[in-house]
């Protein structure tokens, strides 16, 4: 630690943690002096407009405390597309896994695997706070990987979901090791049934192409295809449904078909060490229902673990670390 590092602990420090949804912005605060966490607030903005800058009235309230506090870091949460982890750190494996790696910023995990996002959407968030700075970028993966290592270990391949309301990441690891993991976003309410129609195609990409090879952008554009081009056979019933319980809708269907074929995807590819998964740890940062936990229960024949956890709050708790430790 620098010395202007151990003489600025003495005063206060404030770590900003922002993650935008849609339509909504929640920023987490946390003032650090000495050590210590001596305050804590957040705010919530909602309604807001898709823009590529941030709303003025989020960023007045970032100028605001960056007048009152004499430290101040922002971090962000880059939960768009375009972004991902694998097994590996050559460059061969980015090539195995078609990330052409002079189009991404990736960071090393353990010496052991690779988190990536797309210089696009780097650019794209340094963008959003052009008038107020940005000092810390994180993946939901990092994210992720903080909370796998704050809870017990476990000796065999698990899997782990991170559940966020616009967003949720999906990894197997075995102790501190990673097999594999994938990205998705959740899209708005009232976008849910036309991506449920998509489900078959993306069922299917994902077996062709393995998980890892399966872009978010891919998705994007499949979502924007117009119904004329779907066979209309199979719009009335494109996801087999003869497993689901019938309580669940909406969110929870996406949410549980992903981790089927996250599964099986990981089970059928010889690429992945793919010994039968027993459990998974769900930390859930938003709203998982009972319903779809017992699915996971009696489908998937898996133990279910739920530890509930505030993603602004460890988000802040990451910048926190990393700045002072």
């Amino acid at each position: 630690m620098s010395l202007r590092t151990i003489i600025q602990k003495k005063f206060q420090n404030l770590f900003i943690a922002v993650i935008l949804n849609e339509t909504e912005c929640v920023i987490s605060c946390k003032v650090v002096k000495n050590g210590a966490i001596k305050k804590v607030f957040s705010k919530t903005f909602d309604d807001l407009e898709p823009s590529e800058t941030l709303d003025k009235e989020i960023e007045n309230y970032l100028k605001a405390l960056q007048e009152e506090y004499p430290f101040v870091y922002i971090a962000f949460l880059l939960n768009t597309l375009g972004q991902g982890a694998f097994e590996g750190i050559e460059s061969e494996d980015f090539k195995k896994h078609h990330v052409g790696i002079h189009d991404v910023l990736s960071i090393t995990m353990k010496n052991q695997w690779s988190v990536y996002a797309s210089l696009i959407e780097i650019q794209w968030a340094k963008n959003l706070f052009t008038n107020t700075g940005l000092d810390l970028l994180y993946s939901p993966f990092i994210l992720l990987n903080d909370c796998v290592k704050s809870h017990k270990q476990k000796n065999k391949p698990t899997c782990y979901l991170l559940n966020y309301q616009n967003f949720f990441v999906l990894a197997i690891f075995e102790a501190e090791a990673f097999h594999v993991g994938t990205f998705f976003n959740i899209p708005k309410e009232d976008s849910l049934h036309d991506s449920l129609h998509m489900m078959d195609r993306w069922e299917n990409e994902m077996k062709e192409e393995g998980i890892s090879e399966l872009s978010q952008l891919d998705i994007i554009e499949l979502s924007n295809t117009s119904s004329d081009e779907t066979n209309p056979e199979q719009t009335d019933d494109v996801m087999d449904t003869k497993d689901l319980n019938l309580e669940l809708y909406g969110r929870d269907i996406l949410v549980y078909q992903y981790l089927k074929d996250f599964l099986e995807t990981y089970y059928l590819n010889p690429d992945y060490h793919s010994e039968f998964v027993e459990e998974i740890v769900i930390f859930d940062g938003y709203e998982i229902s009972t319903e779809l936990l017992h699915q996971i229960e009696g489908d998937l024949m898996m133990d279910v673990e739920v530890h509930q956890v505030d993603v602004g709050s460890n988000l802040c708790d990451l910048a926190i670390k990393e700045v002072f430790q």
